[in-house]
Parts: C-alpha cells; sequence; structure tokens
C-alpha cells in the first residue's frame, strides 16, 4: 500500500464517521472530525506534491549517473594549465576535476591565460 492510497482511505473513513456524526449532537466531535478531513486533505496534497518531487530527482539522478565521468578516469597530461585526457583535445579545468571530478571544459581568454566558465576559475602560466 503505498502513501496516496493510504491517505485516500483515511479520507473515505474521514466521511464515513462524518455522515454517522451527523445522528450525534456533540459539537466538539464535529469540529474535530472536520479538522481531521481537512488535516488529511491537505497531507494528501503534500504527499502527491513530493511523490512528483521524488521521481523528478530520481530522474535526475539517472541522468547524472550517466554523464558521470567514470572514477577510474585521470587526466593524462596538462597543457597552460589545463587538463588533458586521452582522446581528448579538449582542456579541462584542474579544479573542477579535483573537487568534483567534474570535466569542465575552458575558453581561452588570450594566449597565456584560459578560464573556466563553471567555477569562474582563471588558469594559466
Amino acid at each position: 500500500m503505498d502513501i496516496i492510497s493510504g491517505i485516500s482511505t483515511s479520507i473515505t473513513l474521514a466521511r464515513r464517521l462524518r455522515e454517522i456524526s451527523k445522528n450525534i449532537e456533540d459539537a466538539e466531535f464535529k469540529n474535530l472530525l472536520a479538522d481531521l478531513s481537512s488535516e488529511l486533505a491537505d497531507v494528501k496534497l503534500e504527499a502527491a506534491s513530493l511523490k512528483d518531487q521524488i521521481a523528478a530527482l530520481k530522474e535526475e539522478n539517472a541522468l547524472l549517473k550517466q554523464t558521470a565521468s567514470p572514477s577510474d578516469e585521470k587526466p593524462t597530461g596538462r597543457k597552460w594549465g589545463c587538463y588533458q585526457f586521452e582522446g581528448d583535445t579538449t582542456l579541462y579545468c584542474p579544479a573542477c576535476w579535483d573537487s568534483k571530478r567534474r570535466k569542465s571544459s575552458t575558453t581561452r581568454i588570450n594566449t597565456k591565460f584560459r578560464h573556466c566558465p563553471v567555477c569562474n576559475a582563471p588558469i594559466g602560466s
């Protein structure tokens, strides 16, 4: 049983209790039952929202796993202060790679310096 169906069942029970309470004249009971129904409805909406967020995060996680660099990958050299990887001529930011294991390609500023658009690190010699 998932949380949404459990909440739906609870709301149904609260409705049945409200129908039964019509025969009872206790105003406090009726107020508490109305509060319970309202709270359950709010919880159901929140649970649905959380379910959507979980689905989105799972999708994002799967995408990140697909695009993540292999953990055993290592830079094969350096050029102008940037990392290079085997079979790739792109120059990558050493700060992004060392801290997050992410390949962030750098852009050329002039003949001596490059720039990382991700972490804004100036790179060069």
